[in-house]
């Protein structure tokens, strides 16, 4: 009960009258509150999330369901975009379902959703988002370019921020399971992917290396972080015959890698599928950090 009053308290606070504080107060509360730390969030249609409010991410998906998005109005804007009914989407870094949850909503229609993700702090609050739900698959592995059991590197901000390829320092380190992409949708006998979301810290061309098949062979329409790669790392990625889009934070598209760092993700389309992504210039969004 005391922790509901807390939550809705910020709601108002942070999400309906936009002043400072809340956040603060939440972060503080939580490592003594236990309703904090599981806490039932509802995701109308979807699930209830059990989240963690130690943890950063809490936050971001009681903001999305506030509407704010933040520098990611562009990133949703385009995924939306790209999406289409009787699509299969796959999340490779799902983490604790933030964008599943989002695009699991039957608004958008798809086939069917796959979430993948090794990390199990925030793989127990994606496996309660969609305990319940038929058309989502959670899958608590990573993706690469073998099978292996791999050290992930945890950021002292929470342990719902992780790497395999990125030194964090001063967080710790735990094992994690990876599966080799190929393989693994063969072995499973899932659907290949109509659209994916990459999202893995660095950790990407080791997932494009791992589903070279299913990439050449279905190519999907793929939006993939690029801030920890290098441009030579990037062009490397992109197959041939497919076009690349720089989301910009400022809401413009661009494909200049010069300007690359004027955002965090790029998306790839095939040419052929070229008439399948409409980009609209994004309405301004109200730039607010949690509070």
């Amino acid at each position: 009960m005391i922790s509901g009053l807390f939550v809705a308290f910020y709601r108002v606070v942070h999400g309906r009258l936009h002043l400072p504080g809340a956040g603060w107060l939440l972060r503080r509360l939580a490592p003594v509150l236990p309703g904090l730390q599981a806490y039932p969030f509802p995701v109308p249609e979807v699930g209830v999330a059990l989240l963690d409010f130690r943890e950063i991410e809490a936050f971001g998906m009681v903001n999305l369901s506030l509407g704010e998005m933040c520098n990611d109005t562009n990133w949703y804007r385009c995924l939306a975009a790209a999406l289409q009914p009787g699509d299969v989407f796959w999340d490779v870094g799902a983490n604790i379902g933030t964008v599943a949850g989002y695009l699991a909503h039957p608004r958008f229609k798809l086939s069917s959703l796959h979430a993948f993700e090794p990390n199990p702090g925030p793989l127990k609050t994606l496996q309660s988002l969609f305990a319940t739900n038929s058309r989502v698959a959670v899958h608590p592995f990573g993706l690469g370019d073998q099978d292996q059991t791999i050290t992930m590197n945890l950021s002292s901000v929470g342990s719902s921020v992780g790497s395999m390829a990125r030194d964090l320092h001063e967080g710790k380190q735990i094992k994690v399971q990876v599966r080799r992409g190929d393989a693994m949708r063969r072995e499973l006998r899932l659907p290949a992917p109509t659209v994916m979301k990459i999202d893995v810290e660095g950790f990407e061309p080791s997932v494009f290396a791992g589903l070279a098949e299913t990439i050449a062979e279905h190519r999907p329409i793929i939006f993939f972080e690029h801030i920890y790669l290098s441009d030579e790392q990037v062009k490397a990625l992109i197959p041939k015959n497919y076009l690349h889009f720089f989301i910009q934070d400022d809401g413009s598209i661009q494909t200049d890698f010069s300007v690359r760092h004027g955002g965090h993700d790029v998306i790839i389309v095939p040419a052929e599928k070229s008439g399948r992504v409409k980009f609209e210039p994004a309405m301004p969004d109200r730039d607010r950090a949690v509070k």
